[in-house]
């Protein structure tokens, strides 16, 4: 499966200033469970973790279970101090691990 994330937040900001950052990620969250037609079952695969670190300091992280639905969308806000790399991982059941990188410029 290909992943994709959608990030959306803005390229630059003042010091100081609560930016927000929003996340759509394309992931079909599936619980499993149910029947594979072959005689087995399909198993369950779902991100089970989104973090994000900014300047290499966590800022962002939640635990997501079966409940969350398809294509998760996540909005958070932090505070901009100073210029840097915002790194996204999330965590696939199974070890698969994404990350995708937005950069934030502090004037």
């Amino acid at each position: 499966m290909a992943f994709n994330a959608r990030i959306s937040m803005p390229a630059e900001a003042r010091a100081g200033e609560i930016i927000e950052i929003r996340v759509l990620t394309r992931h079909p969250m599936d619980r499993g469970g149910q029947s594979d037609g072959k005689g087995g079952t399909v198993p369950r695969k779902i991100l089970n973790r989104l973090t994000a670190t900014y300047s290499g300091e966590p800022i962002f992280r939640l635990d997501m279970y079966t409940g969350v639905s398809a294509n998760p969308f996540v909005s958070f806000t932090t505070r901009a101090v100073e210029t840097g790399d915002i790194v996204f991982e999330w965590r696939e059941d199974g070890g698969a691990v994404f990350t995708r990188t937005a950069r934030l410029t502090v004037t």
